[in-house]
């Protein structure tokens, strides 16, 4: 070798390793091959089951704000109370609820009360309810002095009578200057009756609730139906608490031309009367269809979706058919008719421990494979025809009609719904 070239390969020497580092940089880039799967997650913190709701006028569906939300067991025991925020709508997590179903109620001054049954379905972190409606009521006043007392006056468009809701208070009954209200209230705005074979035949709202008369005040409150002259019944009240009727022991008498009760009160809230009647129901064959699939990873989601309901009937007989309407609807879950929205709150449910190895997701089914776990919901509406048949009243005054609601149910398909493992790309 001469000495030129044993120059120049000394002078390469130094710089070898550095050439060989790039040598396999530049091979590693050029390589062709999988790519390594992305690691699986680790499991992500389930979200609590929250019940949500809207309370809407029954009128124009807007929202109404600061009404009352009283969440019920079904033996009235009372889980929460709570308002409507400024959208009318209200949320109570129920997380820690034993029971499948509660009852939602909603009022506020000048409304009726709107009750709702609530499903809880655990198994899936959801809770359904349907939006509430409320009915504004048609509200007299008049000023009652202690000198000469005083007389309010309002229609109610559910009763066969030609005489309105009155009530009377006499002279030396209040120490000073009250503004007394009346509104009667119709059948689907006021809670279940006492007994299951009963309906509350004519309830009112008088008020200042609480006031207390030194001398017995007069109501006279029309009714749905014609009924016997002079018979009785036995005055209820409403207990606001928990929205049941209680009785007072007060008895209201039919009137001369028996369209009317007639009672003295001795204080002002919420009246009513309940009659016997039978209902017999016929549920015909549903229909349904899917409408959404909902899924998460995480975390939770709110959708709304619209639900129709119609109504018909026919009657025979001296008795209201919208005050028949409402006392079928009540008895077969008190359903909104028209069109209107249900909201439901999707939560991320607590992965399965058979789902995590480490706390991270894995598939049983395939333990090296990337991916992670959804949880995924069916939504389905369903159409159903129910065909109600009411009677009551006594000879010759009795009356009977036939009910058909066409209804529209949002639901989830528990047995389609579930987790559902999502393999990762090969990323990178």
């Amino acid at each position: 070798m001469n000495k030129k070239l044993k120059r120049s390969i000394l002078l390469f020497v130094p710089f070898f390793p550095i050439l060989f580092l790039l040598f396999l940089a530049g091979c590693e880039s050029s390589r062709v091959g999988p790519e390594l799967p992305r690691p699986n997650p680790p499991a992500p913190t389930p979200q609590p089951m929250i019940l949500a709701s809207v309370v809407r006028d029954n009128s124009n569906l807007t929202a109404i704000p600061a009404a009352t939300i009283r969440i019920l067991r079904a033996d009235n025991t009372i889980v929460t109370t709570l308002l409507t925020d400024n959208s009318g709508r209200f949320s109570y997590d129920v997380s820690n609820i034993t029971e499948t179903s509660l009852s939602v109620s909603a009022s506020k001054a000048g409304y009726g009360i709107g009750t709702k049954t609530a499903e809880l379905r655990k198994a899936l972190n959801i809770a359904l309810v349907d939006d509430i409606l409320l009915t504004k009521l048609t509200v007299a006043t008049t000023t009652v002095t202690p000198a000469t007392g005083g007389t309010a006056t309002t229609s109610n468009p559910q009763t066969v009578s030609a005489t309105p809701l009155t009530v009377t208070v006499p002279p030396a009954a209040v120490p000073q200057n009250i503004t007394l209200t009346v509104a009667a209230i119709p059948a689907a705005q006021v809670p279940k009756p006492p007994s299951a074979n009963q309906a509350i035949q004519t309830a009112a709202v008088f008020g200042p609730s609480g006031t207390v008369f030194s001398v017995p005040v007069q109501v006279k409150m029309p009714l749905p139906n014609r009924q016997p002259a002079g018979k009785t019944y036995t005055l209820l009240k409403l207990n606001e608490a928990n929205n049941t009727w209680a009785s007072t022991g007060i008895t209201a008498t039919v009137d001369a031309t028996g369209t009317n009760i007639t009672a003295q009160l001795s204080s002002f809230s919420t009246y009513g009367t309940a009659d016997d009647i039978t209902l017999t129901t016929t549920t015909g064959t549903p229909t349904t269809q899917d409408i959404d699939n909902v899924t998460l990873s995480s975390g939770t989601t709110t959708k709304s979706y619209s639900q129709t309901n119609s109504s018909s009937v026919t009657v025979t007989g001296t008795v209201n058919n919208q005050w028949i309407l409402d006392v079928v609807n009540a008895a077969t879950r008190n359903k909104n008719f028209g069109t209107t929205t249900k909201q439901i709150q999707f939560n991320f449910p607590a992965v399965p421990n058979e789902y995590i190895r480490n706390g991270v997701q894995y598939n049983p089914a395939n333990p090296n494979e990337a991916g992670n776990w959804v949880y995924r919901w069916v939504v389905t509406r369903t159409t159903q025809t129910t065909t109600c048949s009411a009677s009551g009243g006594v000879a010759p005054n009795n009356y009977s009609a036939t009910v058909t609601i066409v209804e529209q149910t949002i639901n989830i398909d528990a047995a389609r719904s579930g987790w559902v493992w999502v393999k990762h790309d090969q990323g990178g």
